[in-house]
């Protein structure tokens, strides 16, 4: 057989090698790892999705597998760009063997497949084995050295090093062992000359690691002590992209095939090629990694924000845009390089060909709010940095005010020669978040890995007699449990979590704080006392919760379906927030609905509200799921069986979450607001049943009180009146947030333009009492990314009123005056 030479060559002949050999090839998991695995954000390792195989939790689909893993580090963010080998997303080739060979058949495959099929020089090829550990009373892995010198390795070119190097473990206890790693040499030449030198070397990069063979024979116990597995396994890891530069014999990474293209491409667009200078090299490998991450990340379903993984892709996005901009290139242009990836890589994973519109919708979005606050804030950085120091402060407002995430301040002050006062940023930042941010403060992760899986019955009651299986103190008057049974529903496919409580026999009760999703599992945090291991319980979703979400759930999938009729099969959901008081559903559109769509949309759906069409819900496999043309959402994540929910043969989706039993009790829906999240992306908010009756109520209220207003006007001279004056209580992400005084709603609605003007804001918020009443306006540009009316509602609510209007000028009303300062606090919260 023809030695492999391109990328791809090298992942489908390790795959088809594997396969000829027994192994059944499987796809690559996500990057998002599953529910239960709390270990990383991302997957960073070949072998993590492997782990409830490993560890027994799970039947493996097969005692032999193979994969291309698609991978993702994040403490390599700010080191992309600076040398030849830092990577964010890499891919893993692995092989897997529960229970079958050990360490003399995964030598002699990994032999076999170097040799005959990648053609490297086998006198290049060096090893690393276990050189033993005291302290887990192991000697030298003897066996991997002798079997390593049968098939033809000098005894110089095999190294015993450290447990640090080559004992594998799950960073505790549980499953671990030995390992082989295999080295390239690249000669003498590419070395420090230390007659010592030899893989593990620090002084040098000649020998470079490629494959590493994990060989699972023990158990590591909480007190440090070993025991043999009663199977043995093997886990490898093959890194494609050093494999390739070996194959190619290439400097480094970036010179291998699948970073050229990218590379040419970002060439094309900016007139500037790889290597012409010091920034254009940086900018290429920058754009060419965090090109190649965020069209993954988008594929597997994560979308920007200010936290968690949501976060990791915020910054490769905003860190390529700014370096794309510093070699000429002209936004928009992240989702051509998203294209340059599609391209080379969707054959070996069809999930970017699949979702192309979605990560173009995405990229776009996001390149274009920062966009609009980045040459701003390059100016402020510029005016903090010719004073010679970038402050705490100065910091903090690129990143509350013009979005860069203190990471790109921080590379940007580097390569000035200074740096950022962290110190005084993060305090700031923390004082920040401590104000505006929705959260328990409670630290939560996987507790009861071990016990047994909850039988979730909330599909069909809201009350069930159930006992606590595991319970762990947390401390403040909090414990984590597992029950036998729970009706609570965790949080998944846009749904929010459950409230509830739990009550014993006596009376004493504990309310959830937090639900934890694991598949098909769950464990939940409670605030309460007197509850224990063993406790006999009732489980509690209240009606007045439970019933809302259901309604807003089967309407969201009324509100996808009409959509579709009303605009095109072109529609697809982008993401949903359904809960009690309200649902949102993101879509695919190019433009604005006019009010003609958006009044069919409406109509359409309380058509079939009416219609009292009966919602089915019933499990089936994948494969039959498809052949009946359920809808499968982007950026979900389905197994082999599913959930159908189909709503009279009309709509027909896969989800897992909780619904009416016909469309009738759904209720009226009314649309609140209709607005853009991103390029080629719409959003629609609206309530059902008591809200939208509630809503509707509201607006006669309102219209009445308007007619008053405007008989009054007539009845009235006309006064002249003088401009009036206001307050800056702050500014978030370029919005005014502003007081007056006894400015009715017409003229505060001329106020907030007149402020959005002279401060050169994209908002403004304004508040004003007249007589005892409260009156909000809430006018933004669509790029601040804030539906105007929802907020308007929202801090209607705190002052004891109700707000609506359209998605960029919205006005609210109350007659509580003194809850203005936390319905600012929500204001700002929503903005960040």
């Amino acid at each position: 057989m023809a030695a492999v030479r391109t990328t791809a060559e090298i992942r489908e002949g390790f795959l088809s090698y594997f396969e000829e050999k027994g192994h059944l090839r499987r796809p690559s998991a996500s990057l998002v790892p599953r529910s239960d695995d709390r270990s990383t954000l991302l997957t960073t390792a070949g072998m993590q999705p492997q782990m409830p195989f490993f560890l027994g939790r799970e039947q493996p689909p097969a005692p032999l597998t193979t994969t291309a893993q698609k991978c993702f580090r994040t403490p390599d963010i700010d080191e992309v760009g600076l040398d030849t080998y830092h990577l964010t997303f890499f891919e893993m080739l692995g092989n897997f063997s529960f229970g079958q060979y050990f360490k003399q058949g995964a030598i002699d495959l990994a032999t076999e497949f170097i040799r005959e099929r990648l053609q490297i020089d086998w006198d290049r090829i060096w090893v690393s084995v276990h050189a033993g550990d005291p302290e887990l009373k192991l000697g030298p892995d003897e066996e991997a050295i002798r079997l390593w010198e049968s098939i033809g390795i000098p005894a110089e070119r095999i190294v015993p090093l450290p447990s640090s190097e080559n004992f594998w473990s799950v960073g505790g206890p549980g499953p671990c062992g030995p390992d082989s790693e295999i080295y390239y040499d690249w000669g003498e030449d590419a070395g420090c000359g230390e007659p010592d030198c030899a893989p593990g070397c620090r002084r040098c990069a000649r020998f470079l690691e490629f494959w590493n063979l994990v060989f699972m024979a023990y158990e590591l116990h909480p007190d440090g002590t070993l025991t043999e597995l009663p199977a043995q396994n093997v886990d490898t890891g093959m890194g494609l992209e050093r494999t390739a530069q070996i194959i190619q014999q290439v400097a480094s990474v970036y010179d291998t095939d699948g970073y050229q293209k990218i590379m040419r491409w970002i060439a094309s667009e900016s007139g500037v090629a790889y290597g012409d200078s010091q920034d254009a090299t940086k900018a290429h490998r920058v754009l060419a990694d965090h090109g190649r991450g965020m069209t993954f990340l988008v594929g597997d379903g994560v979308t920007p924000s200010n936290e968690g993984r949501g976060y990791v892709l915020r910054r490769i996005i905003r860190r390529a845009a700014q370096h794309g901009q510093r070699i000429g290139m002209e936004p928009p242009f992240l989702p051509g390089l998203a294209d340059a990836v599609i391209e080379q890589m969707a054959d070996a994973y069809p999930e970017l060909g699949e979702h192309r519109r979605e990560i173009h919708g995405v990229l776009t979005a996001e390149e274009e709010r920062f966009g609009e606050t980045l040459e701003r804030g390059m100016k402020v950085f510029e005016e903090a940095a010719a004073r010679g120091e970038i402050t705490g402060e100065d910091a903090f407002t690129l990143q509350a005010t013009y979005g860069f995430p203190i990471e790109l301040t921080q590379e940007l002050a580097r390569e000035r020669g200074f740096g950022v006062n962290d110190e005084e940023y993060t305090k700031l930042f923390e004082e920040h978040r401590e104000i505006s941010r929705r959260t328990s403060g409670i630290t939560v992760d996987v507790r009861f890995p071990g016990a047994p899986r909850t039988e979730f019955v909330g599909y069909e009651r809201t009350e069930v007699p159930t006992a606590i299986v595991a319970y762990a103190e947390l401390g403040d008057g909090l414990f984590q449990a597992k029950l036998e049974r729970s009706p609570f529903y965790p949080a998944g496919g846009g749904q929010v979590s459950d409230t509830g409580v739990i009550r014993k026999d006596d009376g004493t009760e504990a309310e959830i704080v937090e639900l934890i999703r694991l598949d098909d599992d769950q464990e939940i945090v409670f605030r309460g006392e007197g509850f224990g291991e063993g406790d006999r319980v009732t489980a509690v979703v209240p009606w007045s919760v439970r019933f809302p979400t259901m309604a807003n759930h089967t309407a969201t999938h009324l509100l996808h379906e009409s959509l579709r009729e009303v605009l095109g099969e072109h529609v697809k959901q982008a993401g949903s927030a359904v809960r009690p008081d309200k649902l949102r559903f993101d879509f695919t559109h190019p433009q604005a609905l006019t009010a003609e769509e958006r009044a069919a949309v409406e109509r359409r759906v309380n058509e079939r509200v009416f219609e009292n069409l009966t919602v089915r819900t019933y499990e089936t496999t994948i494969d039959e799921a498809r052949k009946l043309g359920a809808m499968m959402l982007f950026g979900e994540k389905y197994g082999d069986v599913v959930r159908v929910v189909d709503i009279g043969g009309w709509s027909v989706e896969l989800c897992g979450g909780t619904h009416v039993r016909s469309t009738a009790e759904i209720g009226p829906v009314v649309i609140l607001g209709e607005s853009s999240v991103g390029s080629g992306a719409r959003r629609i908010e609206a309530v059902t049943a008591g809200e939208a009756y509630a809503l509707l109520h509201e607006r006669v209220r309102e219209a009445d009180e308007l007619r008053r207003e405007l008989e009054r006007a007539r009845k009235q001279k006309p006064k002249q009146q003088a401009e009036a004056g206001y307050t800056v209580n702050d500014r978030v992400d370029g919005v005014v947030l502003a007081e007056t005084r006894d400015v009715q709603p017409g003229p505060l609605r001329d106020l907030s333009d007149r402020i959005r003007q002279q401060e050169k804001a994209d908002g403004a918020i304004v508040a004003s009492v007249t007589e005892g009443r409260v009156h909000i306006v809430v006018n933004v540009a669509e790029s601040v990314g804030v539906d105007a009316a929802e907020l308007a509602n929202e801090m209607g609510r705190i002052v004891g009123g109700r707000g609506g209007g359209r998605p960029t000028m919205a006005q609210a009303g109350g007659n509580v005056p003194a809850e203005i300062p936390k319905a600012f606090e929500a204001a700002k919260k929503a903005l960040v």
